[in-house]
């Protein structure tokens, strides 16, 4: 575990200190009615997927609440860069070979690029996140309160919580951001949420209140199934 946590986070360093791209990740949104069915083959076929790639991780997220329907899966890859997400070919025979592979029926509801613009100082194999959706007419000021935030958890006892910023670059919630608060225990979740009536976060929340429109959240179960080594 900790050989794999090391592995990422020198990657996303090497990327962050060497390349003045930020990294990007990729999101499909699939529905089935056999979740566990998708789940079984991610498992198997994400090392492949990645390697083929070029990816520096690949991995899945459950809705455990705010599906915007039910059966819905989020299938992701986190990439160095644009470059490297844009240069695969989603034809490749590689990736045509896996797909085949699934037996469950399932549709692709969306399939989008969103830029990382904070990223957690680690990803870990399993975790617990809550993700919401907002909209903004302040970035610079919406991204150093996030910042802020983040500061202050770690200030009042949640130095396990990452904070991960995403910025959509396409698909229906292009221009808009999303904040992911993620840990390795759904219970440690349910605290740092339960932070959110404590007079230091309230205060730091009140400073959004004119620059910001939230328009949806999820809380997420999600799995790493691959990460690329050193």
């Amino acid at each position: 575990m900790k050989k794999f946590l090391k592995s990422f986070v020198l990657i996303f360093l090497l990327a962050s200190t060497y390349v003045t791209a930020e990294p990007v990740m990729t999101l499909i949104t699939v529905n089935t009615d056999d979740p566990a069915g998708y789940l079984e083959w991610a498992r198997g076929s994400s090392e492949t997927i990645g390697k083929t790639n070029n990816a520096s991780a690949v991995g899945i997220c459950s809705p455990r609440i705010g599906a915007e329907e039910m059966g819905d899966l989020y299938f992701w890859n986190l990439f160095d860069s644009n470059e490297t997400a844009w240069k695969n070919d989603p034809n490749n025979p590689a990736i045509a070979k896996e797909v085949a592979k699934m037996k469950v029926d399932r549709t692709i509801r969306d399939w989008d690029n969103y830029r990382i613009v904070r990223q957690a100082s680690a990803l870990n194999e399993e975790f617990f996140s809550w993700n919401i959706m907002v909209k903004t007419s302040n970035m610079t000021q919406y991204l150093s309160t996030v910042d802020k935030l983040h500061a202050a958890m770690k200030e009042n006892g949640f130095e396990d919580v990452n904070m991960q910023v995403f910025v959509p670059d396409s698909g229906r919630w292009s221009g808009g951001v999303m904040v992911a608060m993620q840990t390795t225990s759904a219970e440690r979740l349910g605290a740092a949420l339960d932070a959110r009536t404590q007079p230091w976060f309230t205060s730091i929340l009140a400073e959004l209140s004119d620059i910001r429109e939230y328009q949806y959240g999820w809380g997420l179960d999600c799995e790493t199934l691959y990460s690329a080594p050193q």
